[in-house]
């Protein structure tokens, strides 16, 4: 069993065998944190002895399959973590409120300039908000830059991967109602997932199982072309920052040095394998503003902060502007005063206002008889 962890390295610190008596001895396993934990227990199902060893913990235990075991103290329901893939990344945290369903649920995806410093305990607070108003929510994790698969295809073969694992993912999640609600970097890939209908065979998302009845992106990169053409994101090069009070420090600030080595040109190029010039195909199948000329598929609301220092405002209006011109059903609200992280405040006005589409678009699907 040792074996199979140092072999598979599902995010753990060590394994080893601790004798602890004359003739008794312990197969240990010690993960770097709780998130590591889940994440190496999701994916226990692809190796026979990695499974043994969690079936063991289950039946000492008495904990649900799949179950986090420092949730749920209170007795309310637990969060689940699920493998939608064989990768370590590959998994997602399944929120359900209490009842029996089935519930709309809400995928939710994490920012972070795409890379693997970041991962998805960002956007809990908007999980739990969600989830006490009556969601189920599937927070996600993604291959990210910085970590094997990442960026061009990984990151948006995951996107797309994890969205249609909705299809699956427990009988009272109901899958005719599914939203999509990323920021900044997850604001482009949700933004990236209204378009998904429309991109053509052999692309990332090409053919969903699953389509959303509705989007939002928040303070999203949504011009990749022009975001290459400005290197944005070189400020990752930086190793002493000036750090803004609100932004919360990086989850793996391991995977800093290399994210930074290469940023110096810009994120996207990470991304995209290069700039606009080397791969104008990528940037058009992976910007939302070059793929709005098309229209847009679905409803989409776009919430920016007119204070943003991040990510500019100017990309909400472009997409606003681009899929308008289509006729497309797109709505954009810019958040008066509020920075990069305000909007992602389950207190503040733009998530105020985030939540009052979500209850709308569900208001018109049942208006509309679907």
């Amino acid at each position: 069993m040792l074996s199979a962890f140092r072999k598979d390295r599902r995010g753990f610190v060590a394994a080893r065998l601790v004798r602890v008596a004359d003739d008794t001895w312990l197969d240990i396993v010690e993960w770097a944190d709780a998130l590591a934990f889940d994440e190496s227990r999701a994916k226990g199902a692809n190796l026979p002895e990695i499974a043994a060893f969690f079936a063991t913990i289950d039946e000492l235990v008495g904990a649900e399959s799949g179950v986090r075991y420092d949730d749920a103290a209170d007795g309310s329901r637990a969060v689940r973590t699920i493998a939608y893939g064989p990768e370590p990344s590959q998994v997602g945290e399944l929120y359900l409120p209490e009842g029996d369903g089935p519930f709309p649920v809400v995928v939710l995806v994490h920012g972070g300039w795409w890379t693997a410093m970041f991962d998805r305990r960002q956007v809990v607070p908007l999980a739990e908000d969600l989830v006490s108003r009556g969601f189920a929510v599937w927070n996600v994790e993604y291959r990210r830059i910085g970590e094997p698969g990442g960026g061009w295809p990984g990151t948006f073969d995951d996107m797309a991967a994890a969205v249609d694992a909705v299809a699956h993912l427990d009988p009272a999640v109901d899958t005719a109602r599914v939203l999509v609600v990323g920021h900044s970097a997850g604001g482009h890939l949700a933004a990236w997932v209204a378009h998904r209908s429309a991109q053509p065979d052999g692309l990332p998302g090409a053919h969903p199982k699953v389509e959303p009845i509705g989007v939002v992106s928040l303070a999203g990169v949504l011009d990749l072309v022009d975001a290459d053409s400005v290197a944005l994101g070189d400020g990752l090069t930086d190793p002493d920052p000036d750090i803004p009070p609100n932004v919360p420090p990086p989850s793996h600030a391991e995977a800093w040095p290399a994210v930074a080595e290469r940023a110096g040109d810009g994120i996207t190029r990470l991304l995209l394998g290069g700039s606009v010039a080397e791969h104008a195909d990528r940037y058009a199948a992976a910007s939302p503003v070059e793929l709005a000329a098309g229209g847009v598929p679905v409803p989409v609301l776009i919430v920016h902060g007119s204070a943003d220092e991040v990510i500019p405002p100017a990309y909400a209006q472009t997409y606003a502007q681009a899929a308008a011109a289509k006729g497309a059903d797109v709505t954009l609200v810019v958040s008066p005063g509020a920075d990069h992280f305000d909007v992602i405040d389950p207190d503040g006005h733009a998530w105020g206002v985030t939540r009052a589409w979500l209850d709308e678009r569900l208001r018109l699907w049942r208006s509309s008889g679907a």
